[in-house]
């Protein structure tokens, strides 16, 4: 019987982390090149798959592509860099990278090959670099590195470019060994750097092992034009925050007093979808509603548009796949729209229009595009795959006087208020950065009439990890959304993130508790970050948990504030109710709150900054730590009367 092939394990993360950042002695926190860190970590561990599975003998070759975010310089547009991608790669290939466009960036799958040939040499980055640097492989590299600036970080990108091209060329187990023990003499601990390399002759072997197989001539010299990209990141992917609360946040009393129930206001719930024809939506001032009520006769699909308070469905987990068919496959997009039992003319013109436009370096155009993804409110109705996105909606909308399944009557926050439901998730739950982005964008199209908005605020009970070395807290694509759509008007609320506590070390004397947890979009400076409590005893129990704590990386207090997040029994499909934890829970409590001041107070529409303050000045101090508890407690009748 043969033997099993011998395989090496894998670089750890920290193996890796201190090679792409700390190499050569000459320690670094950051890096300068275009590329973020996780960009190169997750190539090089594509190309490890690679050699691991040539070691064994497997046939099938592991996946070899990355999801990447490209952010344009300023200036510089979107529907150009897409463009110039799809001109550069082969038909295949641009089928698989499934390059699409929101109105602020580039989504493409590439392969390593296609990152460098086409992606490096549109950076800022590699433009400005002086002529010249290409001979820098044929001298003395230790010399070079010693002078440190654009060299070192030449000499750090080609050598990282070196390492993912041997990988790839590895056939034997002493080839893959040798690479591994390279990248550890290398990868010098960040806090070690800056120390001299004390074997030199060492050194420049390492160095030229991996560089021998490098030809930067596939690199093409490009002047600097309206293709310019900034940087470059993963397409992210997004998990949902899941894991009597009216009254803990006073939203009864508030009601009572102040008699608002959220009636003329509109939030969006990004999220995973809700269901509009659940009984708990139904718009009880609609005298269509109201003459069924009365004669006892049932509604149906057919009546969804006009008798839900889920006034629009949009799927913006199909818009990639929308943007990227119309070029590659048009027949494959009339063939999986949601329309597709109404296709018309209009409908094919459109598609046409969208490819036109991908053809041509221009825009996204939201009065195209947005009909395209729309689920439309008729027999053709499409559910959500998932409970979360309206559970999450019950919360902060949903009245159901007599529920099926639970001894007494079911009242979100706001039980008169309009939503719209956009999903960013699909249905197997998977969702993405770029999914999130257009989503925000969406919303800033619909309110391009500052004066008149169509929606109010956004609730995202959602998040995504915050990879600290690739990104400043706070500003990673989707924080940067968030902020700008706040800056415009609209209030956004995030859950803090359910990364409070550490599974894995829960019995180690408390050290399982984490700090420094907040999630994204929670990290953003000028959304509400909600964090989690007790839904009936919050003085007691103080922060649920799994609740995410500060304060963020970069030193800003948060959570902003909390609100019950533990055992909330809400909405979910088929007009039942269910209980479910999570800082996803605790933020609508919140994003109800911001809706009954805007109701109230007519003159708030418009100025997310001034509520969030009133929010946090009128919370309930639980005694708790800022970077735990925020401001503490929501509290909505204070907020209320303090106007």
């Amino acid at each position: 019987m043969a033997a099993a092939p011998r395989v090496p394990k894998q670089l750890t993360d920290e193996e890796l982390r201190h090679f792409v950042l700390g190499t050569f002695g000459q320690g670094r926190w950051t890096q300068d090149s275009p590329i973020v860190p996780d960009v190169w970590i997750n190539f090089i561990r594509r190309a490890e798959q690679l050699a691991h599975a040539t070691l064994r003998g497997v046939e099938t070759i592991p996946d070899q592509t990355v999801d990447l975010l490209v952010t344009p310089w300023t200036g510089s547009l979107p529907g150009q860099i897409a463009k110039a991608l799809r001109g550069q790669l082969s038909n295949a290939e641009a089928a698989e990278a499934r390059i699409a466009t929101s109105s602020s960036r580039v989504v493409a799958r590439l392969s390593f090959e296609g990152l460098v040939r086409f992606v490096v040499p549109m950076t800022g980055w590699w433009q400005t670099l002086p002529n010249g640097f290409q001979d820098l492989l044929q001298g003395g590299l230790l010399g070079i590195i010693r002078q440190g600036g654009q060299r070192l970080e030449f000499i750090r990108f080609v050598t990282l470019v070196g390492l993912i091209t041997e990988l790839k060329r590895a056939r034997t187990y002493a080839q893959v060994t040798s690479l591994y023990r390279i990248v550890r003499r290398l990868g010098k601990d960040p806090q070690d750097g800056h120390k001299p390399v004390k074997n030199t002759d060492e050194f420049e072997e390492d160095l030229h092992a991996l560089l021998r197989n490098v030809d930067l001539n596939v690199v093409p010299v490009v002047e600097p034009d309206q293709k310019r990209i900034w940087l470059v990141n993963i397409n992210r992917t997004a998990s949902q925050t899941i894991f009597d609360s009216r009254k803990t946040v006073k939203a009864d009393a508030a009601q009572r007093v102040f008699d608002t129930d959220g009636k003329g206001i509109t939030f969006a719930v990004i999220d995973n979808g809700v269901d509009a024809t659940h009984v708990g939506f139904l718009d009880k001032e609609n005298q269509g509603v109201k003459r069924s009520e009365q004669n006892g006769t049932s509604l149906g699909l057919g009546d969804l548009r006009w008798s839900s308070r889920v006034r629009a469905t949009y799927d913006f987990s199909r818009l990639r796949d929308l943007l990227s068919d119309a070029v590659e496959a048009p027949d494959r997009v009339l063939a999986t729209l949601y329309l597709k039992n109404s296709i018309t003319d209009k409908t094919q013109r459109d598609v046409t229009s969208l490819a036109e436009r991908a053809e041509a370096g221009r825009g996204l155009d939201w009065s195209i595009a947005a009909p395209l993804i729309e689920v439309a409110h008729d027999e053709g109705y499409v559910q959500p795959a998932d409970d979360h996105g309206t559970h999450v909606a019950g919360i902060l909308a949903a009245r159901v006087d007599v529920p099926e399944d639970f001894d007494r009557p079911l009242v979100g926050v706001c039980p008169q208020m309009t939503i719209y439901d956009l999903r960013v998730f699909a249905a197997d739950g998977n969702g993405d950065e770029f999914s999130i982005l257009a989503a925000l964008e969406f919303v800033g199209w619909l309110n391009r009439d500052r004066e008149n908005p169509v929606i109010h605020g956004v609730n995202m009970s959602l998040a995504l990890r915050h990879d600290i070395d690739s990104f400043g807290c706070g500003r990673t694509p989707v924080c940067d959304a968030c902020n700008q759509l706040v800056g415009s008007g609209v209030v956004v609320v995030a859950a803090a993130g359910n990364m409070g506590f550490d599974g894995a070390t829960k019995q180690s004397l408390g050290n399982g508790y984490r700090t420094v947890s907040i999630t994204d979009p929670g990290n953003a400076e000028d959304v509400i970050t909600v964090g989690s409590t007790h839904r009936r005893d919050p003085h007691a129990y103080g922060v649920s948990y799994f609740s995410s704590r500060g304060p963020t990386g970069d030193g800003r207090r948060k959570p902003d504030i909390l609100a019950p997040g533990e055992k909330i029994t809400s909405t979910i499909r088929g007009n039942r109710t269910q209980r479910l934890d999570g800082t996803s829970m605790a933020a609508p409590h919140v994003a109800g709150a911001a809706a009954l001041l805007m109701a109230r107070y007519p003159e708030l529409i418009g100025q997310p900054r001034k509520i969030k303050k009133i929010l946090m000045e009128t919370a309930t101090d639980l005694g708790r730590e800022p970077g735990f508890q925020g401001a503490g407690l929501l509290d909505i009748l204070r907020a209320l009367q303090s106007v």
